[in-house]
């Protein structure tokens, strides 16, 4: 059976894939969540902040030395590529390499990558003064952690920059590439915000209705991008649609938190094609299936909450923090799931999931409970 080491700072929707297909993991990642955990045979955890890991995730990869098949890294090091070259010392990487990671967060080389791609970039500066038109944005932070409006007359601190704020729907789209060609995984819409910042990454639903041409269009400008840059594997890209055209906000160069949307419909599984794709192999993504659509969203700790020991988790919950772990204000809690026709049964079913998970936790705080720090 295929083993494989997994670091990531979401580490639940890669673990659960590489199972799901029948392989087994060790796994690095920050939150020991007890299902996540669950799935590894071996599991450490490593604390990581806004830009990510630092070089002690390197320490423990080494500190583990299994003999893995590969390595499969997920969020958590776009801010610090060279990482990954670290990474890769202890064994194959299966990804995007450091120089890939570096060219799609570098806003500039991104931006003319994009114009000369045929897909709409919002703007984004690196130098002078901003307006409150505009966000500030950390280089390389995932998760939209640290993105705020600007303020007028605001000059970008080193490791920042200034990005052209866009109304519209907000949108990500999950895609495999081989270096050089593109299959579209899935287009997703967003939904951002809640107690850990207006720009936070919180919900996304499958299968955003967007017009079969315009998601042609997509594919076709993806596909520029991929031979540009260098991308292999599994991949997202952050958009906005201002009307029915799409303007890209970033690329994210590594396997999405939305492939838990997704892994039931391609035939073994996503982690499988992500392992292919970066080995050459792009196989056919079936067509979306619109019926049958899912969403997921996670919960943020309104004020510092307790989990008790008898947590009444709604069905499909993942991401479950231990028995008597402190959730910080404004930390995740968990994901929540639901599946629906539509957005507007999708988004309830979301509703009641999150105001079941925060009446337990309110429960559990006017009740007393023994605790251990496990995020601050």
């Amino acid at each position: 059976m295929p083993h494989w080491l997994i670091v990531a700072a979401n580490a639940g929707p890669l673990a659960r894939a590489c199972v799901d297909a029948g392989h087994g993991c060790d796994l690095i990642e920050p939150f020991g969540d007890v299902d996540t955990c669950a799935l590894a045979d071996r599991h450490v955890r490593v604390d990581v902040g806004m830009y990510g890991f630092t070089t002690r995730v390197v320490e423990a990869a080494a500190s583990l030395r299994g003999d893995w098949d590969g390595i499969v890294l997920g969020s958590g090091f776009e801010a610090r590529p060279g990482l990954i070259d670290d990474m890769a010392r202890l064994g194959t990487v299966f990804g995007n390499d450091a120089a890939t990671v570096r060219r799609c967060k570098d806003p500039v080389v991104l931006a003319a990558v994009a114009r000369d791609s045929a897909l709409p970039m919002a703007e984004p500066r690196t130098c002078g003064a901003l307006d409150r038109s505009w966000l500030v944005k950390p280089i390389g932070a995932c998760g939209g952690l640290g993105i705020r409006q600007a303020d007028d007359g605001e000059h970008m601190a080193p490791g920042w920059y200034g990005q052209r704020f866009v109304r519209g729907m907000p949108a990500s789209v999950l895609f495999l590439a081989d270096g050089a060609r593109v299959r579209i995984v899935g287009l997703s819409e967003q939904r951002p915000g809640g107690k850990a910042g207006p720009f936070a990454w919180r919900e996304a639903i499958s299968h955003a209705p967007v017009a079969a041409e315009v998601e042609a269009g997509i594919a076709q400008a993806l596909a520029m991008l991929v031979a540009r840059l260098g991308l292999r594997g599994l991949n997202g890209a952050d958009l906005v649609f201002d009307g029915a055209t799409p303007i890209l906000l970033e690329i994210n160069p590594r396997p999405t938190a939305t492939m838990a949307l997704y892994d039931h419909e391609v035939d073994g599984g996503l982690f499988a094609a992500h392992i292919a794709a970066c080995t050459g192999r792009l196989d056919p993504v079936p067509p979306s299936r619109r019926c049958g659509r899912r969403g997921l969203r996670v919960v943020y700790a309104e004020r510092e909450t307790d989990i008790p020991a008898a947590a009444g988790w709604p069905t499909g919950t993942t991401d479950l923090p231990a028995a008597g772990s402190r959730i910080a204000a404004g930390a995740p809690i968990c994901t929540v799931y639901a599946a629906g026709e539509d957005n507007e049964s999708i988004r309830a079913g979301l509703d009641r999931h999150e105001r079941a998970v925060l009446y337990m936790s309110a429960s559990s705080n006017e009740r007393g409970q023994t605790t251990t720090t496990v995020f601050t």
